[in-house]
C-alpha cells in the first residue's frame, strides 16, 4: 500500500533535486532516495538457539526455494540501522529488541558451523551474522519493495559495521 502525501520544500532544495535526478519524476526520485538512506530494511532472521532446533524438510526447501523464496528463518520484520545501534521490528514496525553496534561482535557474510549451506543446493545466499550477548544472529534483508532477500549486502554490511 502506498500513502500519498504532500511535502513543501525550499526553491534552492528543488532546484538542486532536479539537477541531480535526471529524467526520473521528482515524487520517485525522493521516494528512492528516502528509501536508500534511511538504513530500514526488510528481513528475515533466525537465532544461533533456534537453528539447532530446525528440521531438515524446513532447511531443505529454504535452501531449494532460492533466490525466489524465503531464506532460512524463524522472524519477519524490519531492520532500522541507525549510527549506533541496530534496532528489530515485527511486520507492523513495533520495536522488538535493540542491539548497539559496539555489542555486535564478528560481523561477517558466510556459511559457519551453525548455518550451513545444504549439500549442493541453489542455497548461494549466506547469512550476514554477528554475535552479541553470548547468542548468534542470522539475517537476510532486502531494500523496501525489492524482491529478493540476500545475505550478503554490501550496504547493510557497511552500515552495520
Amino acid at each position: 500500500m502506498k500513502d500519498k502525501i504532500s511535502i513543501t520544500l525550499d526553491e534552492k532544495l528543488m532546484k538542486y533535486i532536479d539537477i541531480i535526478r535526471g529524467d526520473i519524476p521528482r515524487s520517485k526520485f525522493i521516494e528512492n532516495y528516502l528509501r536508500d538512506s534511511s538504513g530500514l530494511f526488510e528481513a528475515v532472521w533466525i537465532f544461533s538457539d533456534e537453528l539447532k532446533k530446525v528440521n531438515w524438510r524446513s532447511q531443505f526447501s529454504a535452501h531449494t526455494s532460492q533466490p525466489l523464496g524465503k531464506p532460512l528463518h524463524k522472524h519477519e520484520g524490519f531492520i532500522g540501522i541507525v549510527p549506533n545501534e541496530i534496532k528489530f521490528y515485527d511486520g507492523q514496525l513495533l520495536p522488538l529488541f535493540n542491539v548497539a553496534k559496539k555489542d555486535a561482535k564478528k560481523i561477517k557474510v558466510g556459511y559457519d558451523d551453525n548455518f550451513k549451506r545444504f549439500g549442493d543446493s541453489r542455497g548461494l545466499m549466506p547469512p550476514l551474522h554477528f554475535s552479541f550477548d553470548k547468542k548468534t544472529i542470522y539475517i537476510f534483508t532486502r531494500q523496501i519493495g525489492k524482491v529478493f532477500f540476500t545475505g550478503n549486502d554490501e550496504e547493510i554490511l557497511r552500515k552495520v559495521k
